[in-house]
């Protein structure tokens, strides 16, 4: 029984990497944490990422009910959805220890 709770738990955590994994689907998420954005907002937020790439990674996060796209007669915004917005606390998470593993790495001397 433990076994497969295991691999449930396993599972989960799969699908999550999966979901905000990659190189900038994680920087969507924590850019659109902040406030809605049109894509132009979100690219200079980003910097190196193509245009090409942001629509195809704005278009996966809408398909997995994680950002809404709502478009006017001049601009279109992206938004966290109420469902993007409970990953807030992961991302905040994420932020922490990124920032604290950033100081160990710096504070360790190369091994080179």
């Amino acid at each position: 029984m433990k076994n497969k709770k295991k691999q449930v738990q396993l599972r989960d955590v799969q699908d999550v990497i999966d979901i905000i994994g990659g190189r900038w689907r994680g920087a969507i998420l924590a850019s659109l944490c902040d406030k809605p954005k049109r894509f132009n907002e979100l690219k200079r937020d980003i910097g190196d990422i193509t245009p090409r790439i942001l629509t195809k990674e704005l278009k996966y996060l809408e398909m997995n009910k994680l950002i809404s796209r709502k478009a006017d007669t001049t601009s279109v915004l992206y938004s966290l959805t109420e469902h993007g917005y409970s990953l807030d606390p992961l991302i905040g998470a994420i932020v922490q220890w990124g920032q604290k593993h950033r100081e160990v790495i710096l504070a360790e001397p190369s091994l080179a």
